[in-house]
């Protein structure tokens, strides 16, 4: 006979066998619980209870009877367990004995069974000390039994128990957002509870799924949960629902739908009942009911558990509040984006009569008719996002509450607001080393909400020229990214600096310098620049038909001392290679010695050639009748020159002439020995 305590749930338990003695599978398991009164008469107290299956274990089944403090029936209780073999269609009926024991009797006969075997029979005195635990004081040949303190399963929303934490968690993802202010005042379209023009998280998720990650203890019997919408307030209740009874598994609806509370693996944990909740709470749709367009709002759900086997609690879970963002659209730009010059902070500079921005050059950009930037939030920063690689400009991304807000016109922090214009006259070029000439410059404008980027804004296209390479020109060095040395056809006279004028325009024979290359005017790729800004300095000049050849003028300085001989390494563009156009004439290169204390030297002196004909001992004359100096050793880029046994001093005055149209030099370095 099995022991249960008055005021305890006890567990009917009953493992159902087939003919072999395996576990049986069966159907319809159902228990029936009785007892006889004094007179005799038989007392149903339970009737057609379903049995749970015990998870894994096979034909094994479990009732959890919650015996009332108060049960007056005499022992035994009895337990009538039936149930139908699936294979055989048998009919399954086994019959289990309870002896019900009052706590606070003086004693009892206690009958001890293991698998239904009686080990022992004893009369003892029992203590009660607390949930679990029972202290038994031994009369003449008793036996003290220890009766375990039960092991159950977390709460909802707990960690007491066996399967540790089972904290709910929500569905929705969260988004910081900034919260407008209600364009009709509180209420409508929303309620804010105080957020308006803070930055609070929000959602897009209409619908908030809580639950937990494992089933958790205290159902059946009278338990209940309790899910409940709450206003912005965090107070006030829009929807709430409590459903039935717990006993099984099953999904409880509200009365408006919008709350639906999921019952899956329910089934006995110990002497309570489990099962797994997820509660699902329509936000927006309980919103909407009250004639809101999204808004500030949290959900609850509170477990009751059933107050015979459990008690405890109850256990609840209150989401931390949100803003359902109902995205009724994109922000869009609707009117124009433009670009121009700030009059007065434009810096330039020329190279071969042609006008260029440079570095810190600005300009103001427009967006005209900004719609939408606040519905139904709006995004914490970057707003508004401008870009112009073209230009050199680093890209903006501006917010008409924090960087770059004293751009923004006509912006409030009221939801949904439209025709928001932006202006900013401090947009600068900061690409270092860039350039760039074309035709067909623009900048861009879009703007963003919380979720999404609307369309792209264009500004019309421009011809505009941008060179920020600084000077790289040196005394053994000429890249082609300036004309600081540049100089005209006499040398500045003899000095070595440069005397070129970059703001004249160029004239036929006059070589262009231009993208860090030194070429014929018509090999770049326009010829006309007239129609090209910035024209600071009048309109840019037309060198339509100005090709070759073309002649470029400067002086190499040497520190040195007296020297035999000299390399120029050639880097750019060449119908061969430097040293066959050399050959070839389709470049030509005039060498003057600036000092020399044995031959011809100074800007007016015999020139000395790179091109044409090799040097020849025989015949040199230090340009008298033969000025040759490029040495056979010559080869590809790399140009070697002798000075034919007249010293160089100082360096050298070196003139370049183009005579084919496809040659651009990118650099020249000059070596003395």
């Amino acid at each position: 006979m099995a022991l249960a305590i008055a005021g305890e749930p006890f567990t009917f338990h009953v493992l159902w066998l087939d003919s072999t003695g395996d576990p049986a599978t069966v159907s319809d398991p159902a228990i029936d619980i009785f007892a006889f009164d004094d007179a005799g008469d038989k007392q149903v107290i339970v009737s057609g209870a379903v049995m749970l299956v015990v998870p894994g274990d096979t034909g094994r089944y479990a009732y959890v009877y919650a015996v009332p403090v108060d049960y007056a029936y005499p022992s035994p209780l009895y337990g009538l367990m039936t149930a139908t073999e699936d294979i055989s269609g048998a009919n399954l009926v086994q019959e289990m004995e309870v002896d019900v024991i009052d706590p606070n009797s003086g004693g009892s006969d206690l009958a001890v069974y293991n698998e239904g075997v009686l080990l022992d029979s004893r009369v003892v005195k029992m203590d009660f000390i607390g949930p679990g635990v029972a202290a038994m004081r031994p009369v003449a040949g008793s036996v003290n039994v220890y009766v375990p303190e039960p092991s159950y399963l977390s709460h909802w929303n707990t960690d007491d128990g066996d399967n540790g934490e089972q904290w709910v968690t929500e569905s929705i993802s969260r988004t910081t957002a900034r919260i407008p202010t209600p364009s009709g005042g509180e209420g409508v379209p929303f309620k804010t509870g105080g957020w308006a023009n803070t930055n609070q998280a929000a959602s897009l998720s209409t619908s908030v799924t809580l639950t937990t990650p494992e089933a958790t203890t205290g159902f059946g019997g009278d338990s209940t949960m309790t899910v409940t919408v709450y206003d912005a307030d965090g107070v006030t209740p829009l929807d709430t629902y409590t459903t039935p009874a717990i006993t099984g598994d099953a999904v409880h609806t509200s009365p408006s739908g919008s709350l639906v509370v999921t019952v899956t693996e329910y089934g006995i944990d110990t002497l309570r009942m489990k099962a797994h909740i997820s509660v699902q709470a329509a936000v927006g749709a309980v919103l909407a009911a009250v004639g809101r367009q999204g808004g500030r709002a949290n959900v609850e759900a509170t477990q009751t558990t059933d107050s015979t086997t459990d008690g405890t609690g109850p256990y609840t879970y209150t989401q931390v509040a949100f803003f359902l963002d109902t995205n009724p659209s994109t922000p869009s730009i609707n009117g124009a984006v433009g670009i121009t010059e700030t009059a007065g902070q434009v810096l330039t500079k020329h190279l071969s009569g042609i006008e260029y921005y440079i570095l810190n050059s600005k300009f103001t950009v427009s967006v005209a008719d900004i719609d939408g930037l606040n519905a139904n939030t709006i995004k914490t920063s970057a707003n508004l996002v401008l870009t112009g690689s073209e230009y050199g400009f680093t890209s903006l991304s501006h917010c008409p509450f924090g960087t770059g807000s004293a751009y923004f016109i006509g912006w409030t922090a009221v939801e949904n607001q439209n025709d928001v214009g932006y202006t900013n006259t401090t947009w600068a070029i900061t690409h270092a080393s860039y350039r760039y000439f074309a035709t067909t410059a623009n900048v861009s404008a879009y703007p963003q909400d919380t979720w999404a980027a609307g369309g792209t804004g264009n500004s019309p296209n421009a011809s505009i020229l941008i060179d920020t390479v600084t000077a790289t020109s040196a005394n053994l060095f000429e890249g082609f990214d300036d004309e600081s040395r540049r100089q005209d056809s006499g040398y500045n006279g003899g000095l070595s600096t440069g005397n070129w004028s970059s703001t004249a325009a160029l004239v036929a024979g006059e070589a262009l310098v231009h993208n860090g290359k030194l070429m014929p005017p018509t090999a770049a790729t326009f010829q006309n620049w007239s129609g090209f800004k910035p024209d600071l300095g009048g309109v840019n000049p037309d060198y339509t038909g100005l090709t070759v050849p073309v002649d470029y003028y400067r002086t190499f300085v040497d520190t040195g001392v007296s020297r035999s001989s000299m390399t120029i390494t050639f880097s750019g563009t060449f119908v061969a290679n430097a040293t066959t156009d050399l050959a070839n004439q389709n470049l030509q290169v005039f060498v003057r010695r600036m000092d020399s204390s044995l031959g011809d030297h100074g800007p007016g002196a015999n020139p000395l050639l790179l091109h044409g004909a090799l040097y020849n001992f025989g015949t040199f004359d230090d340009g008298v009748t033969d000025g040759h100096i490029r040495e056979a050793s010559s080869s590809g880029s790399t140009v070697n020159a002798t000075f034919g046994g007249y010293s160089c001093e100082d360096g050298v005055y070196v003139q370049v002439r183009i005579n084919h149209a496809s040659i651009q030099i990118d650099s020249m370095t000059v070596s003395f020995f």
